[in-house]
């Protein structure tokens, strides 16, 4: 693996070579490469702070994470800065607080930089000191526990500097409890705490939690607060108290307790408050209904909450799951309408909230009914798209793979398993000692003899769903195969009665509708045993075992059958659709190709090529001084060849516009002009805008820019720890190449199926966005060579080529970038990668996104001076560069994926008495008990295979199909279809919880709009006088009738066609009676009197 490390390294540092030559050229607004290195936490936080005077801090750090973990660390360098010399003691403060806030956020977040907007400190009632924490909106990148642990490292700073305890007002407690369901309301919270617990917390917090005014909305109550300063929405105090100190109050009491920081007591009375009403009473965990809160038009509800017929859960991981991961059989995926594809998140029931999905055959796929009545099961893609459209009813969407370390990660108790092969293998090997010949495919009389023989329950391959059904259906079915049917041609042939189609359905029983009842072949066995039946004679009869009088039917089947018989399934999950999967370049609104301000003469477009013809140009830019002429102006680079540096002001100043673009095309060797589009202004701190030469061949290439400078593609994030040359496109040589010698057995690498371990900073890249990915190659070559004047870089004339480059990814809510290399190409629309690279970007794998830039365009074109001035602007940025991934020094989620290759018996035992994960975390492989050792980067294991990692739909029916009234009709048929789904309650949820809010909300801006001219783009609250735009043109609306009233025809065809409430009804009917009074005429028109009769 140190081979690994150091090729990667030799690579960046070639990399690097060459952009320091480029920018030496003085073209960019720095001399040299504005992201630097780091290998380690400590040097990321000592860069990421470097203007907070932290220099010497990565070494301290290194030094205190040897004895002590993450959080220890965290408090001590915070209370050592605090006491180190500084302009002030507010500086003091916040620089301490925001080092001990960045080594938590392992120095790749901006919570650090942003999040704390600064602090103060003020007078008590009584005239003691107190210090005041001014949050803002980044806080909530670092997370609850981020947010929590800032308060606590600001309360041990000011008590190691004598700052006395806060004491809240009255008025400031009673505002919090308006302000936060206020923030709610406009934003997204996690957890909104309730009266009393805001009134626990806020009342003994030792510091004062303030912030920004972040939203438009005010307070009604408690207004004008003498230590408050806005009455606006403090988005930064809601997130920290609610998310962070109530919602991340046990691990807060977890480390005060350790610790023994005093004065915390008051949060004990807080976690005894919220465990009240949640102790379960060992019968079971009852259904949520959480996941189902806020269902989106168009985007299908799957399974409804613990619902026979939804999704069956099974232990495991694949190669291609964990971190929030999860794998469904890829027949499932298209017997779903292809609405999941690989990557589409889902959000569940439980344990978690939501994941990624990805395939997994060998798992169960789903049992449909036909439309002839004929009940099949689909295992596989070619099954399932061979039947699409001849299904009538899914009876059972099939299984779902969810790791043992999803409930580790969201601290929730193990639910029942189902008797699976996994669980059967390790029923017999504790019976036998070893596994019998092909005990995993046995007949149903040789399952019977290893049942009798070894006393291990009935094979999982003869079960049904018995469990699913109370002991009255077993009987009235017992009775009637025995009365009403009898054996033919090799098969059962069963005479319709009542309720004895549904009753086979229920069961996975697979049969074929005949002429007066149902022919049941494959699952005749399974049936006969279930029943306590036999075939004498050629008819069912018993055989001989009194159907014992019990509750249970698991108790009657395995009495009536004289073996074990465990349940096929205990635990459904409910599950919904919720983002679609996506892999495709970042654009901004409208897309530039360069960072070049055009104010409004380049149009809508922003147009340069237009606005260079439109005469003299005058627009803000920042104001640059040469230090080697003296000259002023805006560019990097002085007509005198000398680079400039930034004043740090910016005035209006007049654009030589047509000379400066004539002179791009000429510099970039480009006779044919392209329209090279840019921005309207620069926003900012120093305005500097970029050179216009990279606009030009970024227009030649076709693509677009970031804010920062740089060219992205956006892809899906999914973990995979093992692949097959075959599956990405990677030959045997190139694998040799990239360091891929042996595969997971030890053999060498010789043919393209051999199972190979990914290493930890290797990619693979979607198909999708290989094409934007060789045109920004390209485009970086033909700005060395015809910009800089240096040798081209990456040479790249086919999509092979690519492999072995290396790319950053980064996270928009971080400010770090990670290494990687690419190794391959993918059909699926993901972003493959090894759990830890997701984790070192501070990601898990539930739906979420992240961008891929190429190491080289990084480099070169990515500058502080074109980052946004306002808050959040540093974020989505890579302001620093991990170069080496540290097991331990990644988000933690990570630390929970379980690299176990089988399960243990007693896991599974353990899951039948709903135990605790903590409980059999000792027997199973977890990634952080290979921390430190030689197997934290290899070895990891999986319980599941996966025949090809992009099987299975790669594009979701939502993304495919083009209007949202088709996706709703979609929507709403397979609702229908899925025996798991209460149809009538999804139309409602859609109609409340989507159409009418969408309606009402447009009715309200359209009432409220602003008009827009659509020449110089001037807005106006009020229509002038003269009726239109003072340059003359006409003015157009913003918000128009068809935007208001797009969805009310579907809520009215939705309520007619679904069981709708009536007051659902009327709300839909008075939404559409304000609609035609706005539009329509309400003039009282005159009537003839036989119109009254």
């Amino acid at each position: 693996m140190q081979e690994y490390f150091s090729s990667l390294q030799k690579a960046v540092d070639q990399c690097y070579e060459v952009a320091k030559r480029a920018r030496m050229k003085g073209f960019d607004p720095e001399l040299d490469v504005e992201i630097p290195q780091a290998s380690d936490l400590a040097a990321r936080v000592e860069k990421l702070l470097f203007d907070w005077d932290v220099e010497g801090v990565a070494d301290r750090i290194r030094e205190l994470a040897r004895d002590h973990d993450r959080e220890e660390t965290s408090l001590i360098i915070a209370k050592e800065y605090a006491k180190m010399p500084a302009k002030t003691v507010e500086f003091a403060i916040e620089r301490a607080i925001r080092v001990g806030l960045a080594v938590l956020t392992e120095g790749i977040l901006v919570a650090p930089l942003e999040g704390i907007a600064e602090v103060s400190i003020n007078k008590n009632s009584d005239g003691s000191d107190y210090l005041t924490v001014f949050f803002a909106g980044p806080i909530r990148s670092a997370g609850g526990t981020g947010q929590a642990m800032s308060v606590l490292i600001a309360d041990v700073v000011r008590r190691e500097l004598g700052i006395g305890r806060y004491r809240p007002t009255n008025g400031e407690v009673q505002r919090l409890k308006e302000e936060i369901p206020l923030y709610k309301s406009c934003q997204h919270l996690q957890y909104t705490p309730s009266n009393e617990e805001i009134d626990i917390i806020t009342k003994n917090i030792p510091i004062c939690v303030d912030g920004e005014g972040t939203e438009d909305e005010e307070i009604q109550g408690f207004r004008d607060q003498p230590r408050i300063a806005t009455n606006r929405v403090r988005g930064g105090a809601c997130l920290v108290i609610a998310e962070g100190m109530c919602l991340k109050a046990p691990k807060i009491q977890k480390h005060v307790k350790r610790l023994a920081i005093d004065g915390w007591e008051f949060i004990d009375e807080f976690v005894n408050l919220r465990k009240k009403g949640q102790e379960t009473n060992g019968s079971g965990i009852s259904p949520s209904v959480k996941f189902l809160k806020d269902i989106i038009a168009g985007r299908p509800v799957l399974s409804y909450p613990s619902r026979v017929g939804g999704f069956r859960l099974r232990y495991g991981r694949t190669r291609a799951t964990g971190l929030a991961a999860l794998a469904m059989n890829p027949a499932t995926m298209i017997m779903l309408d292809e609405f999941v594809a690989i990557g589409t998140q889902i959000k569940i029931e439980r344990p978690g909230k939501a994941g990624a999905i990805t395939p997994c055959s060998a798992i169960d796929g789903p049992i449909v009914l036909l439309d002839n009545g004929d009940v099949v099961y689909v295992p596989t893609v070619p099954e399932a798209r061979a039947l699409m459209g001849r299904v009538k009813e899914i009876i059972d969407v099939g299984e779902i793979l969810i790791p043992f370390g999803e409930f580790v990660e969201n601290n929730h108790l193990l639910m029942p398993s189902g008797y699976t092969i996994e669980w059967h293998e390790k029923e017999v090997l504790e019976k036998c000692g070893k596994l019998p010949d092909a005990w995993d495919d046995l007949s149903l009389d040789d399952a019977l003899s290893m049942c009798r023989k070894y006393r291990v329950p009935l094979h999982p391959k003869y079960n049904l769903f018995w469990f699913d059904l109370p002991p009255k259906d077993v009987i009235l079915l017992r009775d009637h195969l025995m009365q009403n049917s009898e054996f033919a041609d090799g098969a059962l042939f069963v005479k319709d009665g009542e309720r004895v189609k549904i009753l086979l359905e229920s069961l996975g029983v697979l049969h074929r509708v005949v002429p007066g009842g149902y022919r049941i072949e494959e699952s005749t066995g399974s049936l006969m045993l279930g029943l306590g039946l036999e075939d004498k004679g050629g008819r069912p009869t018993g055989n001989g075992v009194q159907v014992p009088s019990s509750e249970k039917t698991m108790e009657i089947v395995s009495a009536l059958a004289g073996v074990e018989i465990r349940p096929k399934a205990v635990t459904r999950i409910g599950a919904r659709v919720a983002r679609p999967e996506k892999a495709r370049e970042r654009r901004m609104k409208p897309p530039p190709h360069c960072l070049f301000p055009v104010g409004i003469a380049g149009g809508q477009q922003r147009i340069i090529n237009d606005a260079a013809q439109a005469g003299e140009l005058r627009v803000e830019l920042g104001e640059r001084i040469c230090a080697t002429c003296g000259a002023k102006g805006f560019m990097s680079k002085c007509r005198c060849g000398s680079h400039t540096t930034s004043m740090g002001e910016s005035s209006l100043q007049p654009v030589p516009l047509a000379d400066m673009l004539q002179r791009a095309f000429d510099s970039v060797q480009m006779k044919r002009p392209v329209d090279v589009k840019g921005v309207q202004g620069m926003i900012s701190k120093c305005k500097t805008p970029e050179c216009l030469e990279k606009g030009v061949l970024r227009a030649k290439h076709d693509l677009f820019v970031f804010k920062d400078g740089t060219i992205r593609v956006d892809a899906t994030d999914v973990p995979i720890t093992h692949f097959r040359l075959s599956e990405i496109g990677l030959s045997v040589e190139a694998a040799h190449m990239l360091g891929y010698l042996k595969d997971i057995d030890g053999k060498e690498i010789r043919c393209l199926d051999q199972l190979v371990e990914i290493k930890v900073q290797d990619v693979i890249i979607p198909n999708s966005c290989v094409d934007y990915l060789m045109a920004t190659v390209r485009f970086i070559d033909d700005l060395l060579d015809r910009f800089y004047g240096i040798e081209p870089f990456y040479r790249i004339f086919r999509k092979q080529d690519m492999i072995g480059h290396l790319v950053v990814g980064l996270a928009p809510h971080t400010s770090g970038g990670v290494l990687s290399r690419i190794i391959g190409f993918t059909d699926a629309h993901v972003g493959y990668a090894h759990p830890f690279f997701h984790a070192a970007k501070r990601r898990n794998c539930d739906g979420d996104e992240d961008s891929i830039i190429m190491l080289m365009d990084c480099l070169l074109n990515f500058s502080r001076a074109f980052l946004p001035e306002r808050r959040g602007g540093l974020m989505d940025a890579p302001l620093v560069l991990t170069t080496k991934l540290d097991p331990n020094e990644i988000d933690k989620e990570a630390h929970n994926l379980d690299v176990s290759s089988v399960y243990p018996l007693e896991f599974y035992r353990a899951t039948q008495r709903y135990a605790h994960p903590k409980e059999v975390e000792s027997i199973m492989d977890l990634v952080g008990g290979r921390i430190g050792t030689v197997l934290q980067y290899e070895g990891l294991g999986f319980t599941h295979d996966v025949d090809d990692i992009s099987e299975g739909p790669v594009t979701s029916a939502y993304t495919s199909l083009e209007t949202m009234d088709e996706k709703l009709d979609a929507q709403m048929a397979l609702g229908v279809r899925i025996r798991a789904v209460d149809v009538n309650d999804v139309a409602h949820r859609v109609i409340t919880r989507h159409l009418l809010p969408d309606i009402q909300g447009s009715l309200k801006r359209f009432t409220g709009q602003t008009l827009r001219c659509p020449k110089c783009h001037a807005k106006y609250r009020r229509i002038p006088l003269k009726g239109a735009c003072y340059c003359g043109h006409k003015l157009t609306l913003t918000v128009y009738e068809a935007g208001v009233s797009k969805y009310l025809e579907k809520a009215k065809s939705m309520g007619a066609t679904f069981n709708i409430p009536p007051y659902t009804l009327q709300r839909i009917t008075l939404l559409e009676n304000a609609i035609n009074s706005l539009f329509q005429s309400d003039k009282v028109k005159n009537a003839k009197l036989d119109e009254f009769l």
